[in-house]
């Protein structure tokens, strides 16, 4: 137990002395503004059968507003917790870079295809950052579910059979996240999460964006 301890307490020493030092590196660049780009979420895979073009479409287009709200929450409550109260970096409102964007017609697809240098620009701030999640559906909750129940009934009746249930996954999600200054990526982050019957797209994108709020440098 105490040599489990010991790992565990060297590692958390690592890990902050790692991110000690992405902080110091970073805040060399002298960022003191930054704005959060519309995240870019691609649904791929096999989408459930059930759902039309439309509602796909509409399912999309949900998650992603969701995904915006969550991410720009847990980076700018991030700045008030203790690793960060120090920071003197100022996140944009929202509302703010929405309106700027509208009003040089930018749509969220056109944004994605932008150079972050001119879009930095146009927001008026020192850096910017862009994210994406790639999410690709491997099965519908149904059959996920179906999966476990099958898996627990055998585990049941075949002795020693030891099938892992709660495992079904939905989907695996590959996610992207950088901070952009003057089209050089100061920090990024890539990392993977999955969805089950049991843990929905909801659930598993906060655990995201609050990933990306822990790993943030500044």
């Amino acid at each position: 137990m105490k040599h489990i301890l010991l790992l565990l307490s060297l590692s958390l020493v690592i890990s902050s002395c790692a991110r000690k030092k992405m902080m110091e590196r970073v805040q060399q660049y002298n960022i003191r503004t930054i704005a959060i780009l519309p995240s870019q979420l691609e649904v791929t895979g096999n989408i459930p059968k059930k759902l039309t073009p439309e509602q796909v479409k509409e399912m999309i287009a949900k998650n992603n507003a969701f995904l915006n709200r969550a991410l720009y929450i847990d980076l700018v409550q991030y700045v008030d917790t203790r690793l960060r109260r120090y920071s003197q970096v100022q996140f944009q409102s929202t509302e703010r870079t929405k309106k700027l964007l509208e009003e040089k017609g930018l749509s969220d697809s056109a944004v994605w295809q932008m150079d972050p240098m001119e879009l930095s620009k146009i927001l008026g701030v020192d850096a910017v950052v862009s994210a994406k999640v790639t999410q690709n559906h491997i099965l519908s909750d149904e059959m996920a579910l179906g999966i476990d129940v099958v898996g627990g009934i055998l585990n049941r009746t075949v002795p020693g059979i030891g099938i892992p249930t709660g495992a079904a996954r939905t989907s695996d999600m590959f996610v992207s996240c950088a901070l952009v200054k003057e089209g050089y990526n100061v920090w990024s982050t890539r990392f993977t999460n999955q969805t089950d019957w049991n843990y929905p797209f909801q659930q598993s994108i906060q655990n995201v964006t609050r990933a990306i709020a822990r790993r943030f440098p500044l």
